[in-house]
């Protein structure tokens, strides 16, 4: 790619910058929390609030616009070509959860940092790409495809959104999907979403327990009430929280929050919750449901359902429990799994119901993708780790994914990153467990954003030219 072409988009971007974090701030003020069991169809008002808000930016600025029945939306920059290379970003977001510095929906710009829900995951990706598109128009580049922005809605919670397009539109040439860390990442592993549901009930001393908002979190914090039948409340440790009221005691544990394809960060409360109960005065079949919630819970891989697995392609399979319900009297554990591309979605569903049948647990599949995977070696690939080891200096290479992007479900896919991180490190007040993606205090660097978006732009503009 020619140098004087790159060094234009360049200054352009860097003199957009006030810009790009104000729109920023728009769309990340927006709550959009996808929600499939909203009466407002698809995922709710806050989504289609959201989309549309992106959509109304591209027709203010000229570009062709599309909904897609609020499944999915793009902005089109047409350069007339016959054919297109999409960038895939989401617009919904995890739920905020609890304990923000700063209001999670009021971005918030501190010691060179945006503060909100979204800010990182993934409004950022919409946001870079609208102003890339922008500079290519501005600056008269012609690219030989057309250069199509594409927004969903449903990322966070079964990507039932770009499910819907892929069967009935079609599909750009090529996509490039800004959800994952430069240089990007060269496949996906492959996921099961299942909750297992105690055939029995609890007794009647349980009276609530829950944990959790959503699959792809590692919950900081889990609740019981439990009639209070002579529990000793001075064999529970300080590290929880009791309450008393009535006839009840209130039983809270504390762990911490982390995206579930990488738990080893996270210490998950539903694991802390459960260990304690199954050593508390309840009856015997209380103790062997918990026992059983615990036990799936003992790591993140899958190790007690046995289907614990690692492979030298991608790496480690990783299972977490995430979210905990109470249902008429039955538990139900919400489960994420992210499994190596070496083994297959019907092999760890076998193991899963194999082993919770002998603990008397109903198993329901919610969500299961094959693991995709391309060539480290082909062009395109090789194309994406030499700009990045160009422009920044570094060695690394694109791995397998675990976080589960658009990428993993749309043909001739790469997922690459919006972010170029190590240009601002995170503030020291910020706590273990916030500031990441799906924790509280969600974060953006504001300079590596700005990089990150340059380099996106020279990722796309030499993928242009080679395919």
């Amino acid at each position: 790619m020619n140098e004087n072409i790159l060094n234009q988009v360049y200054a352009y971007i860097d003199s957009k910058k006030d810009e790009i974090i104000q729109e920023l701030i728009t769309l990340a003020s927006i709550k959009s929390v996808s929600d499939e069991n909203s009466v407002v169809k698809p995922f709710g008002q806050g989504c289609i609030d959201v989309l549309e808000c992106m959509l109304e930016k591209g027709d203010i600025q000229g570009f062709k616009t599309r909904n897609y029945e609020n499944y999915v939306g793009c902005i089109e920059l047409d350069n007339e070509a016959s054919a297109s290379i999409g960038l895939w970003s989401h617009l919904d977001v995890v739920p905020e959860g609890d304990d923000w510095l700063t209001p999670p929906y009021s971005p918030t710009i501190k010691d060179g940092f945006l503060f909100g829900r979204g800010v990182g995951d993934n409004k950022s990706a919409a946001i870079g790409v609208f102003f890339i598109q922008q500079a290519l128009r501005d600056l008269n580049i012609k690219t030989k495809h057309n250069i199509q922005l594409y927004l969903g809605t449903n990322e966070e919670v079964g990507m039932k959104d770009v499910e819907y397009f892929v069967k009935n539109y079609e599909v750009p040439k090529f996509s490039l999907v800004p959800d994952a860390g430069f240089p990007g990442v060269c496949g996906e592993f492959g996921r099961v979403r299942y909750i297992l549901k105690s055939r029995n009930k609890l007794s009647s001393q349980v009276k609530e327990i829950g944990a959790g908002m959503a699959f792809n979190i590692i919950p900081n914090h889990a609740y019981v009430v439990l009639e209070d039948n002579g529990i000793d409340l001075e064999s529970i440790p300080s590290n929880y929280q009791v309450t008393q009221e009535n006839n009840c005691i209130k039983i809270e544990a504390f762990g911490k929050s982390s995206h579930a394809a990488f738990p080893e960060g996270g210490i998950n409360a539903i694991h802390q919750l459960t260990t304690l109960l199954c050593n508390l005065n309840l009856c015997e079949n209380d103790k062997e449901i918990f026992k059983f919630i615990t036990h799936v819970n003992d790591d993140s891989y899958g190790t007690f359902l046995g289907f614990n697995k690692t492979d030298e392609i991608s790496g480690q399979t990783v299972s977490s429990g995430t979210v905990l319900r109470f249902n008429d009297g039955h538990v139900e554990l919400l489960n994420d799994c992210r499994h190596c591309v070496t083994d297959t979605n019907d092999r760890i569903i076998e193991m899963i119901q194999k082993k919770s049948d002998e603990y008397q647990f109903d198993v329901e599949i919610v969500e299961k993708s094959k693991p995709s995977y391309i060539d480290s070696n082909g062009e395109i690939v090789q194309t994406i780790t030499k700009i990045y080891q160009e422009y920044t200096g570094n060695e690394h290479k694109m791995f397998i994914g675990k976080g589960g992007t658009y990428a993993g479900q749309i043909p001739n896919a790469l997922a690459t990153g919006i972010v170029l991180k190590g240009k601002n490190p995170k503030p020291e007040y910020i706590k273990p467990g916030h500031g990441g993606a799906h924790q509280p205090d969600e974060l953006l660097p504001i300079d590596g954003y700005i990089e990150g978006i340059k380099l996106l732009a020279t990722i796309l503009l030499n993928v242009d030219e080679i395919i």
